[in-house]
């Protein structure tokens, strides 16, 4: 069959070649439709001769649909955000549609330039991670017009849209024992914004565990700050030099636990020894540091995985309240704290590195 030109091979061409009706193409096009594995094979041989290009424009006119979904994340380079965005994509490429990445920088105003650019791309829905500053004018307009919006790692209060993210105050509280069963009684928790939810929630764990054990809670030893690596260091350095210096830290997360692992080495204190820091995330580089850095394993592939399953059940029709979906996580202990020369907490099992659910 003469091959026809790009402009104007239609769907009856693609039908001709694959002797199949128009209908028939158009659902085998469909990712998920009932089509036998025989007649799709036939239709994809019809499309490479022809030279068929699918125009998701034209079929968004006729479906609503345009088969993209905008994702919206804080920090591009971040680790953890990069392996929430993978888990994501993978689900949503499986379903048919196609991401448009975008990083907000934790700039409010810039993600709601990015909100309205996603819909005048029309996307069927949003995956976000909120940013510092985040309008919810802007987010709740794209709810009551229909465009469903999943909430990831971070959410905002006001919102009616389902959430998925790490249990953090449970963890946090787990970590901050974790050091208070090692003998230390001056425990900093160090940086996020103070309006950030995963600040404010990982705060709350921090100052429950410390109640829990009669200690006092120190508003010198919780200074706020940027979630930089360079962050982590300057606010380490500072409740170093308060009146009354901590011998451990919990970071808000793992980029910043290696700012301050940086900088106790270059205030000659000995982390593992005689001071002791705890992360977020569990970021490959945690593994790698000089010492090994303890801290919170969160999935972050499961979160954005299940954060597109989400998005999708709406996009499908599921109905019903906003929900909130924790996904579970665990603290691993490597030597930046000490753990393979100090006790664990009780019921943990061996003191050696390791996982404890």
């Amino acid at each position: 069959m003469k091959r026809s030109s790009k402009n104007s091979v239609g769907l009856a061409d693609v039908a001709l070649a694959a002797g199949v009706s128009t209908a028939t193409v158009s659902l085998a096009l469909q990712e998920g439709s009932r089509i036998s594995a025989s007649t799709r094979e036939r239709v994809r041989l019809a499309i490479e001769q022809t030279g068929y290009r699918y125009n998701r424009a034209a079929a968004k006119l006729r479906t609503g649909q345009s088969f993209t979904v905008g994702l919206l994340i804080t920090d591009i380079a971040n680790p953890y955000f990069a392996a929430l965005a993978a888990g994501a994509e993978t689900v949503l490429d499986e379903r048919g549609y196609m991401t448009f990445l975008l990083n907000s920088n934790d700039i409010g105003d810039r993600q709601a330039r990015q909100l309205n650019k996603l819909m005048e791309h029309g996307v069927d829905g949003v995956l976000l991670s909120p940013a510092d500053g985040t309008d919810l004018t802007t987010v709740q307009y794209l709810v009551d017009h229909g465009v469903p919006v999943v909430q990831v790692s971070r959410w905002v209060e006001g919102l009616s849209c389902d959430v998925v993210q790490p249990d953090n105050a449970a963890l946090a509280a787990e970590a901050t024992r974790h050091l208070i069963a090692l003998g230390h009684r001056r425990i900093a928790f160090l940086g996020g914004t103070p309006s950030r939810s995963a600040r404010v929630e990982r705060l709350a764990g921090y100052t429950r565990a410390l109640a829990e054990a009669g200690i006092a809670y120190d508003p010198e030893l919780t200074p706020t700050g940027p979630p930089t690596r360079a962050s982590g260091s300057i606010l380490l350095r500072h409740v170093v030099g308060g009146t009354i210096p901590p011998t451990a830290a919990l970071c808000y997360h793992d980029l910043m636990a290696l700012g301050a692992l940086q900088a106790a080495r270059e205030l000659g204190l000995r982390v593992g020894e005689d001071f002791a820091i705890i992360g977020f995330d569990d970021i490959a580089e945690a593994a790698i540091c000089d010492p090994p850095l303890t801290t919170v394993h969160i999935d972050a592939e499961s979160i954005g995985r299940s954060a597109a399953q989400h998005l999708l059940a709406r996009l499908e029709g599921s109905v019903g309240p906003a929900s909130r979906t924790i996904i579970p996580a665990h603290l691993v202990m490597r030597g930046s704290c000490g753990s393979h020369r100090f006790s664990p907490l009780p019921g943990a099992g061996s003191d050696t590195p390791g996982k404890r659910q």
